[in-house]
């Protein structure tokens, strides 16, 4: 189951990347960390099994708070995706906003209607929808597909009763998914328990019967089972009744499989149920009003639904605004207001879904480099590529940690918030002991007691090293100072600054130089009173560096840091021979 002058505008520097032997190498060193499980049993994982149905995508916005209350987090929702409705781009939308909200797409597939039917699906057309979905980013490892819908009606599969052939297709769309990825889930077509054998529709008993009579196979290539449990008869049965055609009808058909000799533990994911209520397009009041809808809705939470091969449950339907599903709909008619039955649904108590979701990292350059300096405090940054199906965000408990490193006092700036194949910034804080030795760490993305190494290594703490500096004054023959400044930057961070460096015979030399990361490029600037301020770019290596600054212009008469007018004057008010014993030795 979540990484980033000084004295005038007229200087403007590329600056390098902070570990000069890559630069050197010109590549980029990439750390990947991926970690992946596969397909996994959701009864395996702590989960949220209350969802809803949806009919209309943009309402994914709002069912977050009726699936994921009451504790509850990672609930389902089930939706349809026709295949004249296959556009990437507004169902990768439509995932990553179930991504943000924490909701598992269950997705129908579904084909279109044709002469007042759904069009029955080709053999040919599964490679088509393995590849569109297989394009789709999801949000969690496993992608829930149930293979069309209640196929024992004539009208859902070409106007035609043909159990055989649905077991054919579907057996092919299996194949088809599988072979795309080891991350689906497939489900059958949730059957109409409740339909008879009249010309227009098949028992469902038969129907499975003969399905499995056709392609026993299938069987083994479904990882759960989709069931339409509702509470009949008229969609208004008892909470606790038991058997065929009520809320406990997926058991019923546990059984019966089972005595045809399927005896393959399936997850259930109940996709269709619920209860029709009073209000309508037309009201009718000999239906169960909302509030004993939503007491049926938690009697069964507490009873029917409390079986544990139950994945997710589903009822049917939270927004149909007119006929003829309007008295299953749960948000009121015209209105943004809900019926009560929503709220006993949104009051049951639910789990905090922990779904695995594939985390996959990678870093722009090792956040440790190989050497660092004893008794320094050093800021290391990197960027972390997110390649996973997790948010990296430090509200959602994402942390980078330090393992290892004793007797370093580690601060980690707090992560942005890193959607999937987006890049943040790591900023990490490190005060080094004195102690000239070698470490062994890990650098670890931490989540709900989860760690994926992003690196691993040793790091040397080496002495601090020195500095030698080659400095001109104008074209003195002989340059000296006793009064000259170090200013070292790291980007536009100060870390030193240092006063009363001398320079003899052109040298200046500095040594004790705490605070730098060996090989990492800085902005060395110096300052001699009367001179402009000159710098250079470049690494500092692990023992000593030998920088020459460019020549320094005698310019600055008013020491303000830059040429202006004002050096004119002041200039004016100096010995000639002072001002030329800047320029040259006399």
């Amino acid at each position: 189951m979540k990484v980033r002058f000084l004295l005038g505008a007229q200087y403007n520097f590329f600056i390098m990347q902070r570990f000069s032997s890559f630069f050197i190498l010109l590549t980029l060193f990439l750390l990947v960390a991926p970690v992946t499980h596969g397909k996994f049993n959701p009864t395996d994982v702590p989960n949220n099994k209350y969802g809803i149905h949806i009919v209309e995508p943009n309402d994914i916005m709002e069912v977050s708070t009726l699936v994921n209350s009451s504790g509850g987090d990672w609930g389902y929702v089930t939706l349809v995706i026709q295949e004249d409705d296959r556009n990437k781009e507004k169902w990768q939308a439509i995932f990553n906003t179930m991504r943000r909200m924490h909701l598992i797409p269950i997705v129908r597939l579904a084909t279109k209607i044709e002469a007042d039917a759904w069009k029955k699906p080709t053999e040919e057309s599964a490679k088509d929808w393995a590849s569109f979905l297989n394009s789709l980013h999801w949000p969690i490892e496993n992608r829930y597909v149930v293979l069309f819908n209640e196929p024992n009606h004539a009208n859902e599969w070409g106007k035609t009763i043909d159990p055989s052939s649905y077991a054919r297709i579907a057996t092919t769309f299996a194949d088809a998914l599988h072979e795309a990825s080891e991350d689906y889930f497939v489900l059958p077509a949730g059957l109409d328990v409740s339909a008879s054998s009249d010309g227009r529709s098949l028992d469902a008993a038969s129907y499975l019967k003969q399905m499995y009579q056709a392609k026993p196979e299938l069987f083994e290539l479904l990882d759960g089972w989709t069931s339409h449990s509702y509470p009949n008869p008229g969609f208004s049965g008892s909470a606790f009744a038991s058997g065929r055609s009520t809320v406990r009808s997926y058991a019923w058909e546990r059984e019966y499989l089972r005595s045809l000799g399927i005896n393959k533990s399936y997850p259930i994911f109940i996709t269709e149920t619920g209860w029709v209520h009073t209000f309508g397009v037309t009201n009718n009041f000999g239906l169960l009003s909302p509030e004993a809808v939503g007491q049926a809705l938690q009697q069964a939470a507490n009873v029917s639904w409390a079986d544990k091969d139950i994945v997710a449950i589903t009822p049917f339907i939270f927004n149909y605004q007119g006929l003829p599903f309007d008295h299953f709909s749960w948000k009121k008619l015209g209105s943004n207001g809900y019926y009560p039955h929503y709220y006993s649904y949104q009051s049951i108590e639910k789990l905090k879904g922990q779904p695995y979701q594939r985390e996959s990292y990678t870093l722009e350059h090792p956040l440790i480099p190989e050497k660092l300096v004893t008794n320094s405090s050093v800021t290391l940054t990197t960027k972390i590529t997110n390649n996973g199906q997790s948010i990296i965000s430090h509200a959602d408990g994402y942390t980078i940690k330090l393992d290892g490193l004793h007797g370093f006092t580690v601060v980690t700036d707090a992560l942005s918030t890193i959607e999937p194949n987006e890049s943040g910034e790591i900023r990490m804080h490190l005060q080094l002991p004195s102690t000239e030795e070698s470490y062994a760490y890990t650098v670890n993305l931490s989540h709900g007691g989860r760690n994926v190494a992003l690196q691993k290594g040793t790091v040397t703490l080496i002495p601090p090293p020195s500095l030698t500096l080659r400095i001109t004054l104008g074209w003195k023959r002989v340059s000296d100072s006793n009064d000259a400044t170090l200013l070292l930057y790291d980007n536009d961070e100060l870390i030193h600054k240092i006063h009363g460096v001398p320079i003899k015979n052109g040298v200046a030399l500095i040594s004790n130089l705490t605070n730098v990361i060996p090989n990492a490029t800085y902005r060395v600037v110096v300052l001699v009173p009367t001179y402009l301020p000159r710098q250079t770019i470049a690494p500092i290596a692990a023992q000593n560096s030998t920088l020459t600054i460019p020549r320094m212009y005698p310019f600055d008469f008013d020491t303000d840091g830059a040429f202006t007018i004002a050096d004119l004057w002041t200039m004016f008010t100096m010995a000639p021979r002072d001002i030329l014993n800047l320029f040259i030795t006399i």
